[in-house]
């Protein structure tokens, strides 16, 4: 039977860091005797609004399991267009995003999520591109139960590059996800409903109202950003009322620690 985390050829393993693509990253390793083969690539693209969890979560990946993660970042001034950073150079405070909202002069939003396309997937392709590869594998971390994700990301036209879905094609499910960290030394301090991506504005109100009350200010750059380009990432859901009302006195919550992450975020920054 193939492993389907055998890799062949030029290969980039798109890591979120989340715990589905770095599970997927720990198979990969195994598959291959611990080590990535010369021509494969691990490679995390940090848009400066991740949370500082899951940049701890990388850095600990690659010490515990001696793998080199790259992480890279857009940079429209230097001549690659990116540039690669560590976990001690790496933006914190939303840059790249930051330069992306002022070169495009608008927002992203539901209809067009180029925060996605722009800080994530093609800072990626350009990644391979300087290693002037013509062509390559790009590794992404859809499980067994996401099906409609797998098909429609394995029917997209990608150009120079295919995708494959090795955690998919494995039959693993959130739940084995799970079960893999509980038995590791080390996790990503997040919890079910909170995303990498600091205040996602495709998640729900009521998900941003309990981060930012969890964690007050989280949500401080997306107001900014909505007031400056008088604007809202999402129509209908601006985030200055959602931090108002995370700052009221606590009232009884639909979400609590064991609910389901349900909000089913179709895009590239999250697992």
């Amino acid at each position: 039977m193939i492993n389907p985390f055998r890799l062949n050829g030029p290969t980039i393993i798109n890591v979120s860091g989340g715990r589905t693509s770095m599970l997927m990253l720990w198979r990969v390793l195994d598959a291959h005797d611990g080590q990535l083969p010369a021509d494969a690539h691990a490679v995390f693209t940090n848009t400066g609004k991740e949370r500082e969890e899951t940049l701890l979560f990388l850095h600990r990946a690659a010490m515990h399991w001696s793998v080199v993660i790259r992480w890279i970042e857009r940079d429209p001034d230097v001549p690659l267009k990116f540039r690669e950073v560590n976990f001690g150079t790496a933006a914190r405070n939303g840059e790249p995003f930051d330069r992306l909202i002022i070169d495009k002069s608008f927002l992203p939003n539901a209809v067009m999520r180029f925060c996605t396309q722009e800080l994530k997937i093609v800072p990626a392709q350009r990644f391979m591109r300087a290693r002037e590869y013509n062509e390559w594998v790009s590794v992404v971390g859809l499980r067994a139960d996401e099906p409609s994700r797998v098909s429609k990301i394995r029917a997209r036209d990608h150009g120079r590059f295919v995708v494959d879905c090795p955690l998919a094609a494995a039959g693993i499910t959130r739940e084995t996800v799970d079960t893999f960290w509980r038995s590791q030394p080390f996790d990503l301090g997040l919890r079910a409903w909170e995303s990498n991506c600091a205040g996602c504005y495709i998640r729900s109100a009521k998900v941003l109202e309990r981060v930012e009350r969890d964690r007050p200010g989280t949500l401080d750059w997306w107001v900014e950003w909505e007031r400056r380009m008088g604007a809202t990432f999402y129509n209908g859901k601006p985030f200055a009322p959602i931090q108002a009302k995370a700052r009221l006195p606590m009232l009884p919550l639909d979400l609590d620690d064991d609910a389901p992450d349900a909000s089913g975020i179709p895009c590239n920054c999250t697992d």
